[in-house]
């Protein structure tokens, strides 16, 4: 390592940063406004209006997956599933 540059401080330095950013809850309000300043960048309002769930990725238990299989074998839809912003299910703000 003789020679090399240096771009970083030591590790633990950098880590401790890090940790007090997280405990004072820094590392959630840099994420935030960083969003927000993107979002302005690209001619959107600062602040989200909507959000997409895809409730499929949920996990689900051994035991809940039996359940929802047996109560939906017979009436699933891809059109029902609320995966697509056509399917009035989609839109919560009506």
């Amino acid at each position: 390592m003789a020679g090399d540059t240096v771009d970083f401080p030591p590790w633990d330095r950098i880590y401790a940063f890090f940790r007090r950013w997280r405990d004072n809850a820094l590392v959630k309000e840099f994420h935030d406004r960083l969003r927000g300043k993107l979002r302005e960048e690209l001619g959107r309002d600062a602040q989200p209006t909507a959000a997409v769930i895809d409730s499929q990725s949920v996990k689900r238990t051994p035991s809940s997956e039996r359940t929802a299989a047996a109560s939906t074998a017979a009436s699933w839809s891809t059109a029902a599933s609320g995966t697509s912003w056509s399917t009035p299910s989609a839109c919560c703000w009506e």
